[in-house]
């Protein structure tokens, strides 16, 4: 894989083979999952190994030290048995196969769930947490998992309700989200808000509602319990959490985004419920970043929406290019920096 002037702590990162171009970052062969934070990345490959490159000052990086990498190294610590990972803001997590969670970086509010406030550059696993977990997800400051049993566990800060426990107060140590009765197959994480899929297709959220991405009229900005998305048209089947904005793919293809948000130019992007994304009739993925969301389609190819840098919110998506003979296979996405003019995919949709 290769993509153009590629950056460290890139908001897009596309898993494919035969792309064109040149790149600043080493090749990554048997990588099967990509996750960036705010200023590092992880990568997991097939053999269950981590790798993390970027900025480390908080450890997270988790090499044991906390100095800078310009190119991967493995996260020894969590040897090889690890299915899955989440890059949050300056701490990062990851799951094994064994259904444990663990977490290395910043610790100022909890986000280790370690049951202290003290940062750490190497792996440990998260405090509170019993059974065998299946997914985690990453925001600011706080971390979640998910259990076999279908319940969400959650860790660190909780100002703006987002650990939906139904409480507003950090905690060191993981604690139940209440109120969501049924069975949670998937989950999203942004800045401070989260999403989750039922296993009957419904959406539910929970956190901060001030931009509007939980989809429902809160009766305060801060929402620390569960409310139902509404508005959308059918089953849901994924879900993507981006900064302050939120999207999920229907049964059909469809995709729908909401959310509003203030962008540079002046204007306010988005919509208070779900929307369709026009255009878009056979998404298979969809992930969201700073202020834009990416959706792969079933035929391979990538399309792309940003807030920032358009003249105006064109309704419409536009496709990515990544050279002759690019198939991408995957998206993946963080609440990083916004991609500028010059970096991998050029965007506004």
């Amino acid at each position: 894989m290769k993509l153009a002037q590629a950056s460290v702590a890139l908001a897009v990162v596309i898993l494919g083979a035969a792309c064109g171009g040149t790149t600043s970052a080493p090749a990554a062969a048997g990588v099967k999952q990509v996750s960036a934070g705010w200023s590092q990345v992880l990568a997991l490959k097939s053999n269950g190994t981590v790798w993390a490159w970027g900025a480390n000052d908080t450890g997270q990086l988790g090499s044991g030290t906390t100095a800078d990498s310009l190119v991967p190294e493995q996260v020894k610590a969590l040897g090889r048995s690890v299915i899955a990972i989440a890059a949050g803001n300056d701490a990062s997590y990851a799951l094994k196969a064994d259904g444990s969670v663990w977490a290395w970086g910043a610790n100022d509010r909890g986000q280790l769930g370690s049951g202290n406030n003290t940062p750490s550059n190497v792996p440990a696993m998260v405090t509170g947490l019993t059974g065998r977990f299946t997914a985690i997800a990453a925001g600011l400051g706080y971390g979640l998992a998910l259990r076999s049993d279908g319940t969400v566990w959650g860790w660190g800060d909780d100002y703006q309700g987002q650990l939906g426990n139904g409480s507003n107060d950090d905690t060191t140590t993981a604690v139940e989200v209440i109120g969501l009765a049924g069975r949670v197959v998937a989950l999203a994480a942004g800045k401070a808000h989260v999403l989750a899929l039922k296993s009957d297709g419904t959406v539910w959220a929970w956190g901060d509602n001030g931009s509007h991405a939980l989809g429902a009229d809160t009766a305060g900005v801060f929402q620390n319990t569960p409310v139902q998305v509404g508005g959308l048209p059918g089953r849901t089947v994924a879900v993507a959490a981006g900064l302050d904005h939120s999207a999920a793919i229907e049964s059909d293809g469809t995709v729908w985004t909401w959310g509003v948000a203030f962008i540079p130019s002046g204007q306010y992007m988005g919509t208070r419920t779900p929307t369709q994304v026009p255009g878009l009739t056979h998404a298979k993925q969809v992930g969201g970043g700073w202020d834009f969301f990416v959706a792969l389609e079933s035929n391979g190819s990538v399309w792309a929406r940003s807030a920032s840098g358009c003249p105006t919110a064109t309704p419409s998506p536009r496709a990515a290019r990544f050279g002759p003979g690019a198939t991408t296979t995957a998206v993946s996405l963080a609440t990083v920096r916004p991609i500028r003019k010059g970096e991998a995919i050029p965007l506004c949709w």
